[in-house]
């Protein structure tokens, strides 16, 4: 009776096998990622490179791609500072200069991403919405965003992210919705209202586009998010203009701070080997009783050098004029070097430089990391980083008066 039972389970195993072999898949599973019937197709997730299919009209397993979307990612890691200090926490966890982190707390407001010495999960994320496409007329779409961690204090606006004066969150993890918008687009031109993430810096608030595991020191400068309309003009494949009003770090409190944005992206060279980014705020701050005349802006520069090697080069600049004739300035300058060795390891070199007239101090920091990808969904981040201070309040700054340190760590990014 065994050897039947067994004979009958091996002659199943042996039939369901056979619809495995070459020509069986081509002709069905991987037949749907063929819709021109030219043979053409690899596996599902080269459909989009399909000869037969120029505009993506098919997704990976033949059937006709949706504009509704559901992802995220998660990023946990450890971090560690030469100093010994642990975080500690001001009154205002969303303020624009302290970003929720007492100064003298080492590797906390400086490195803004990395929290606390110790083990943490920086970003718990779920983006979805629907795209837009507006090829062929008016279309409509939008993106919620929502993320908890301990780097989502760097993403809440002022105006939202509150019940009554509580925020949403303490001490190390914090909720935030990091974009909120809805979406227009009308052939060239799109339009976004609500909040969205501010076009200023080199690094993004994603961990997921960031090469390094901590942010670039002059990220401290610039504001998240913004609250407000920004809209991109694609004047041709390699020239887009951008304009749009925010109030930065802000939703729903126009009468303090607005700004006007304008900027462009520009394409150049063959395959588009050089790319120059830049985007300017012009508006006012206030500040209880005092008014500021802003004016900010970043020049980025991207060059892919080789096949390998590429570089990015970020200038920031924040200029605030009061009403009573004082004036602050601050600028930054960041350089960031990515050689992909192959598929899964990549190897990078950071430097960075800030100056702040007002407190008299020059911030310079260099980073070494790696990105090891064995798969598409997750990636490993090890880094270790120098910061060192030159005249200034060293004591307000690295960490009980030090004027330097090093600081180390490795996250982990998985994306669903």
């Amino acid at each position: 009776m065994k050897k039947t039972i067994f004979g009958c389970l091996g002659a199943a195993a042996v039939a369901f096998a056979l619809q495995f072999t070459p020509a069986n898949v081509q002709a069905s599973f991987f037949g749907a990622c063929d819709p021109c019937g030219e043979g053409f197709c690899g596996p599902c997730d080269d459909a989009w490179a399909n000869p037969c299919d120029p505009c993506g009209t098919f997704n990976g397993c033949g059937t006709k791609a949706g504009k509704w979307f559901l992802n995220g990612h998660i990023e946990s890691g450890f971090f560690a500072n030469s100093n010994g200090n642990t975080s500690t926490y001001g009154e205002e966890p969303w303020d624009l200069l302290g970003r929720g982190a007492d100064v003298n707390s080492g590797n906390s407001a400086r490195l803004q991403n990395v929290r606390l010495t110790g083990a943490q999960i920086n970003q718990v994320y779920v983006s979805m919405g629907r795209k837009v496409d507006g090829k062929r007329g008016l279309d409509l779409g939008g993106k919620l965003d929502f993320t908890w961690g301990s780097d989502a204090y760097q993403v809440q606006s002022g105006g939202m992210e509150q019940i009554g004066e509580d925020r949403w969150g303490s001490g190390d993890y914090f909720a935030a919705f990091s974009q909120a918008y809805i979406e227009l687009e009308y052939k060239r031109l799109n339009v976004k209202a609500g909040k969205y993430y501010a076009p200023l810096g080199i690094d993004s608030y994603l961990s997921t586009e960031n090469f390094f595991y901590s942010w670039s020191s002059m990220n401290s400068m610039v504001p998240t998010t913004a609250g407000g309309v920004l809209a991109t003009y694609k004047a041709s494949d390699r020239f887009s203009l951008l304009g749009g009003w925010m109030m930065p770090d802000e939703i729903g409190q126009s009468s303090k701070n607005n700004y006007l944005l304008g900027g462009f992206d520009w394409k150049l060279g063959r395959k588009n080997r050089v790319s120059i980014d830049y985007v300017f705020g012009v508006g006012k701050n206030t500040y209880g009783e005092n008014d500021f005349d802003a004016f900010i802006h970043t020049l980025k520069v991207k060059r892919n050098l080789s096949k390998r090697l590429s570089s990015t080069f970020a200038w920031t600049l924040v200029n605030e004029n009061t009403s009573e004739g004082a004036q602050t300035a601050t600028w930054s300058l960041a350089n960031e070097f990515i050689y992909k060795y192959n598929d899964r390891w990549s190897f990078g070199l950071r430097t960075g430089t800030v100056r702040d007239e007002m407190a008299d101090l020059d911030w310079y920091s260099i980073t070494l990391g790696s990105n090891w990808a064995p798969n598409k969904w997750l990636t490993v981040k090890p880094e270790i980083r120098y910061d060192w201070l030159e005249n200034g309040e060293t004591e307000q700054r690295l960490g009980g008066g030090s004027n330097y340190q090093f600081s180390g760590g490795v996250s982990a990014v998985v994306k669903f």
